[in-house]
């Protein structure tokens, strides 16, 4: 599909990603992105082999291996509510540019965009 059998990000696989991303490109810009894609699928790869390789540590453990094993854990902390409830409502509807009782008052958005469609 977009890389040929060598595993090479080809031009008719960017072709392909723009036409599907609704992208007009010009011939310079193909060239281009082709040129930085190619770059960063490079890079992803070498980051693939290094996560793929055994490679040690100075301590003689296998990358990851220390992460796996480490005293740092995701640590998650108890929700508490550090101010009351209304403390600095004054505060940010001063700022508003137009306000109706406690409350912001913005545009309706949606509704005309749907009218658009």
């Amino acid at each position: 599909m977009s890389q040929n059998s060598m595993g090479e990000f080809t031009k008719e696989g960017l072709e392909k990603v723009a036409m599907l991303s609704r992208l007009s490109l010009t011939d310079s810009e193909k060239e281009k992105f082709l040129g930085e894609i190619k770059d960063i699928l490079n890079f992803v790869s070498h980051i693939q082999d290094m996560a793929t390789t055994e490679t040690q540590s100075s301590d003689g453990k296998e990358y990851g291996e220390q992460f796996v094993n480490s005293v740092n854990k995701n640590i998650m902390r108890e929700d508490k509510i550090e101010n009351q409830g209304g403390e600095y409502t004054e505060e940010i509807l001063a700022n508003a540019p137009v306000r109706v009782g406690n409350f912001i008052e913005v545009t309706q958005v949606l509704e005309k965009f749907r009218k658009k469609i």
